[in-house]
């Protein structure tokens, strides 16, 4: 099976053997050999039939006409073969090659006017077919007819053809050392193709047969022409650079002639004209660092930095670093375009993810500030900067995501130095509604505080406090408002509300903060009894804390009761009656009754610490006890408290199978009096002792179940 199929398999090889055995074997064509006059004419005869006959058939294949065309030529017989070649040309008269054979036929049997005919019918049935042109202008050139050809070149140019012609005639002209004429054609030329590299020609041409002030003329007429075409050649890709090398050409050859002040004059010029053209910026670097003063060199210094800063830009739209820099530039140096530039920035810039504030939005955002802060200082435009605000609080900023409290307030802030207090109002209205934050609020609340609308004033704090019930500034802010404006009842239901846990949700620091700060207004107030009932709660919230006892209690030994108030104003008020002194301040001095209920205090905290068995803080507390009486107390109750005293000691406790030492503090009343073990920790030992038990008994049992299984296994 292997056998035959390697037998049948095909490879290129054999592909081609069999092409090239199977392929067609021409037969070559026999020689006739004409021997007379009649042989001769019996093969015209009959080569003549076959092409006519074909001909009848195939009227309209070129190629079948130029082969009976030659086959005349061949037998000598010019005058068939001429009409043959008009039989052809009325058949196709656009088919260039015919004409090409029909005049080289004539040249070559040097019928020479019957070529210039031909040529001629041709350039004007063909007036665009360069090769008939040029044909006819090798022939005129090659019998020295120089007439001939001038005229030929002059009618050619004036159908405008493409540039090759006119470096051929302007060649021509040359070898003829007719340079007026040469001049005359260029005049044509620039208007037919008004281009740099025409120009850039002309000029080649003059420095090589012209003058310096021909040179400068035409390098002056080129760049005047070239900016008057500039309006129907700015879309064309090459024109500025075309126009751009003619000027930097012509300012290099004025530097070559050592006219430095002509040459400073094309680069300011071109400067003025293309001002972001770096090749221009280039070459008037170099110029100014071998022939120029210091101010131009810090002039191409700026131009540069300015060309490096927009291809910043162009690379990186959104490198605000780069805008910030590009636009202090242009501000400083080409302060007619800043406008320009600034809309740049703004529409250009906008940074495409729009679902969080980071850092490049807020550099964008800057940019628009500083837009706003020209267009009113600088511009003084107050319409324009009206509309600029408008336009980016309602088409560029996501308040739905997040929003800018800076813009807002700055708008505000514009319409009122503007005396349009209203819309100030309604902007910041319009931004607590849409997309509130505390920036805001407090704004708005600065400014109705500073026009003395208090209601506005707590119609805002009201809003405020549903944005963020949870902010204890907020609390102590509406209640300090109200308590500057002389309501007590309203700061006191504030204080009251925030502590109200169905109210607000304040964390539990924050709400210290408040109690501390009601106790202030409660003191101020002289509703002492209030104060003391708000200790409770302090003491309530704050877990009994250690700081809030002594607080507590030396609140009382600084805090007259009732009575002690009564007595006081009582006393105050008829010595004020039998004296002139309007001072109603009424000092206050602590008695032993103030005293008393501060030790009270002490002794509350104690005991509550002795019942928990809180040593630490008890220990604490006691100090600060021992504190008060050596400097409010008598010796007696002095010596009580020394009596108190406890001591220290050293103990060991268990952490996860690790001993650790702690101080502990025993107090002399932790023992009663009769000798008897404080209970409660008698029962805690005792528990401990239970708890030690169970768990030797339950280890002693597993060890007997086990016993009990290595017995089994042995068996």
């Amino acid at each position: 099976m292997s056998e035959e199929y390697e037998s049948t398999q095909l490879s290129v090889d054999s592909i081609l053997s069999d092409v090239y055995a199977k392929r067609k074997s021409f037969k070559a064509q026999p020689k006739i050999d004409i021997l007379d006059i009649d042989e001769l004419r019996e093969l015209q005869g009959r080569k003549r039939k076959e092409f006519e006959s074909y001909l009848k058939r195939n009227r309209l294949d070129i190629r079948q006409w130029l082969r009976y065309a030659s086959f005349e030529l061949e037998q000598r017989d010019m005058r068939r073969a001429r009409s043959i070649f008009e039989r052809a040309l009325l058949v196709n008269s656009a088919h260039i090659p015919l004409w090409i054979r029909y005049a080289d036929s004539e040249i070559k049997y040097k019928y020479l006017n019957h070529a210039r005919n031909i040529l001629d019918r041709a350039i004007t049935t063909l007036p665009r077919a360069d090769k008939l042109w040029y044909k006819y202008l090798f022939l005129e050139e090659s019998l020295e007819n120089w007439d001939v050809v001038r005229s030929l070149y002059n009618k050619w140019c004036s159908l405008e053809p493409e540039r090759g012609v006119w470096i051929s005639n302007i060649d021509f002209e040359i070898r003829q050392q007719r340079y007026d004429n040469v001049r005359n054609i260029y005049e044509k030329f620039v208007l037919v193709y008004p281009d740099a590299e025409t120009w850039l020609s002309w000029v080649k041409f003059e420095s090589i047969y012209g003058t310096v002030e021909s040179i400068r003329n035409i390098y002056s007429m080129a760049l005047d022409v070239l900016i008057s075409y500039e309006s129907t050649m700015v879309q064309n890709d090459n024109y500025e650079t075309g126009i751009t090398k003619l000027a930097l050409l012509f300012a290099q050859w004025e530097v070559s002639e050592r006219e430095y002040e002509r040459a400073a004059t094309i680069y300011k010029v071109c400067r003025d004209k293309w001002p972001n053209n770096s090749i221009v910026i280039k070459s008037q670097d170099e110029f100014n660092r071998n022939f120029g003063s210091v101010t131009d060199i810090e002039d191409t210094l700026i131009a540069k930095r300015k060309i490096s800063y927009e291809e910043e830009l162009n690379n990186d739209v959104t490198n605000y670093y780069t805008w910030m820099l590009y636009i202090d530039l242009i501000q400083k140096y080409y302060s007619q375009n800043i406008i320009d530039v600034f809309e740049r920035a703004v529409t250009t810039s906008i940074p495409k993810q729009k679902k969080k504030k980071d850092i490049q939005w807020k550099r964008y955002i800057y940019l628009w500030i500083r837009y706003f802060t020209f267009m009113e200082l600088n511009k003084n435009d107050i319409e324009r900067s009206r509309t600029l605000y408008k336009r980016c609080l309602n088409k560029i900023i996501p308040h739905n995501t997040f929003t800018f409290s800076k813009i807002w307030i700055m708008y505000s802030e514009f319409e009122i130095r503007q005396n349009n207090l209203p819309l100030a109002r309604k902007i910041l209205g319009r931004a607590i509604g849409m997309c509130p934050t505390t920036k805001m609020f407090k704004k708005y609340i600065e400014l109705e505080i500073k026009l003395r609308d208090f209601d506005r004033v707590r119609k805002i704090y009201e809003k405020y406090i549903e944005y963020t019930p949870s902010e204890k500034d907020i609390w102590l802010e509406y209640a300090k408002l109200e308590e500057n404006l002389g309501d007590e009842e309203r700061a006191r239901a504030i204080f009251k509300i925030s502590l109200q846990d169905d109210v607000s949700d304040i964390p539990i620091m924050s709400q210290l903060s408040l109690l501390d700060r009601f106790i202030k207004f409660e003191t101020e107030a002289q509703e002492y009894n209030n104060a003391r009932s708000l200790y409770e709660v302090y003491l309530r919230k704050s877990n009994y804390s250690t700081k809030i006892w002594i607080s507590y209690a030396m609140y009382e030994s600084s805090a007259p009761t009732e009575n002690q108030l009564e007595a006081l104003y009582g006393n105050s008020n008829s010595e004020s009656e039998g004296s002139d002194d309007d001072d109603d301040d009424v000092e206050f001095k602590p008695t032993e009754e103030n005293f008393a209920r501060a030790r009270i205090i002490f002794e509350r905290g104690l005991e509550y610490f002795k019942e928990r068995e809180d040593g630490k803080n008890r220990y604490i507390l006691f100090q600060a006890y021992e504190e008060f009486e050596e400097k409010f107390g008598s010796a007696e109750t002095n010596q009580r408290v020394v009596q108190q005293a406890p001591k220290t000691v050293l103990r060991v406790k268990d952490e996860n199978g690790i001993q650790r030492e702690y101080t502990d503090y025993v107090f002399p009343d932790d023992s009663s009096p009769s000798g008897k073990v404080n209970v409660s920790r008698f029962l805690a030992f005792a528990k401990k002792w239970k708890e030690e038990e169970e768990e030797e008994e339950e280890e002693e049992e597993e060890e007997e179940e086990e016993d009990k299984k290595d017995e089994t296994h042995e068996m």
